[in-house]
């Protein structure tokens, strides 16, 4: 089935209609509704990445990711995170010692991709952690609209305005001119917030550029991976979208961003 542009524009439209206000709701509850929401786009981004992952030869280990998983989700639940750095670490551990037993079932390069996906997605958490900061909603608010801001902006600009490609090798329709374009609208989105966080909208401003830089970065990392394992998406779950990671990738390396310096401002 071919769909036209015109269409896919439609369904992401749906999509976003559909998916933005569970997600909003999610953040301003918190607690275990937050949790649940991230720990599905953790599963689900686990999934497709392990799949992308299979697909050049490797054979990652669905199980030992899962269990990984089920840690990390704990550790961000229980005792507001405390213990997540050392719930990392267990998690290496699940996914290397296995080799003792299993070699030459399993290899080092497939523990290496198993833990890679299950350390790198755990960036998700860091939209559950921020919640739990002070004025934790807003900071998290301001993640989410600062990242949709920077993919919109940076979407529409580059498709109509579009001229000098940032990454022809890697991503193609990446240009200079949407870069720019999703850059000044995480700026200003962030600024905005100035009216719910006690900082200088200038600061926060600034936050926003970062925001958006890291955004970007973040979609280039998944192209990477993608143009490696020769797919265009990640899956089929969103329509208009594709996967999971291909909507959620820049929130990747933006919620993590915030994170920092939302603790370090607070």
């Amino acid at each position: 089935m071919v769909i036209r542009s015109g269409d896919s524009l439609i369904l992401r439209l749906i999509s976003a209609a559909a998916g933005i206000p569970l997600l909003i709701l999610a953040a301003w509850w918190g607690g275990w509704l937050l949790i649940l929401f991230v720990g599905v786009l953790y599963f689900t981004g686990v999934r497709e990445m392990l799949r992308l992952l299979s697909g050049v030869g490797l054979t990652p280990r669905y199980l030992l990711a899962y269990v990984c998983g089920l840690v990390l989700v704990a550790a961000a639940y229980f005792r507001n995170g405390e213990y997540y750095p050392e719930a990392l670490i267990c998690c290496m551990l699940v996914c290397v010692l296995p080799l003792i037993f299993l070699f030459p079932r399993y290899t080092p390069p497939e523990a290496g991709v198993t833990f890679l996906s299950v350390a790198y997605l755990s960036l998700f958490f860091c939209l559950y952690l921020i919640r739990l900061l002070p004025n934790g909603f807003y900071w998290l608010l301001l993640t989410l609209v600062g990242t949709w801001a920077f993919d919109t902006l940076a979407y529409f600009v580059g498709r109509r305005f579009g001229r000098q490609r940032m990454t022809p090798e890697l991503s193609p329709g990446k240009t200079l001119e949407g870069f720019c374009a999703g850059l000044a609208g995480s700026s200003v989105a962030a600024g905005i917030f100035a009216f719910y966080l006690p900082f200088n909208p200038l600061l926060l401003s600034l936050l926003g550029l970062v925001l958006g830089g890291v955004c970007q970065v973040g979609d280039l990392v998944l192209s990477a991976v993608k143009r490696a394992t020769g797919h265009k998406d990640t899956g089929f779950l969103i329509p208009g979208h594709g996967g999971v990671l291909d909507r959620f990738d820049s929130m990747l390396l933006s919620a993590p961003a915030v994170y920092v310096v939302a603790g370090w401002l607070s």
